[in-house]
């Protein structure tokens, strides 16, 4: 019973510690401050989200990961301002994916 109720917790945890290590490299590649300190926004905003996913929020997450696979893309161009546009986007979908989440408790 524990065993089963361990991998449901992996499971329900996944999609934040896999997009936390995917912003905590990106941040690790940063070529400049100014995109530093913009990743490390989103970085925390991550870190800090809640770590349990339920089926409700499946659409939100897939908009969280298109939006941080442009995000990555822009920060990859050294493209700042369109890196500080879906920096906020991101931010925004991660506030309510977590008011979502405190909904569903």
């Amino acid at each position: 019973i524990v065993a089963k109720k361990d991998e449901e917790i992996k499971v329900q945890t996944f999609f934040v510690k896999s997009l936390t290590v995917d912003a905590d490299t990106l941040v690790s590649q940063a070529k400049t401050p100014k995109i530093k300190a913009e990743l490390t926004k989103v970085y925390e905003a991550i870190r800090y989200s809640d770590p349990m996913s339920n089926s409700v929020l499946f659409d939100i997450e897939e908009q969280i990961k298109n939006e941080f696979k442009a995000f990555s893309d822009a920060v990859k161009d050294e493209d700042i301002e369109l890196t500080i546009i879906l920096e906020k986007n991101l931010l925004a979908l991660l506030k309510t994916r977590n008011d979502n989440c405190k909904l569903l408790k």
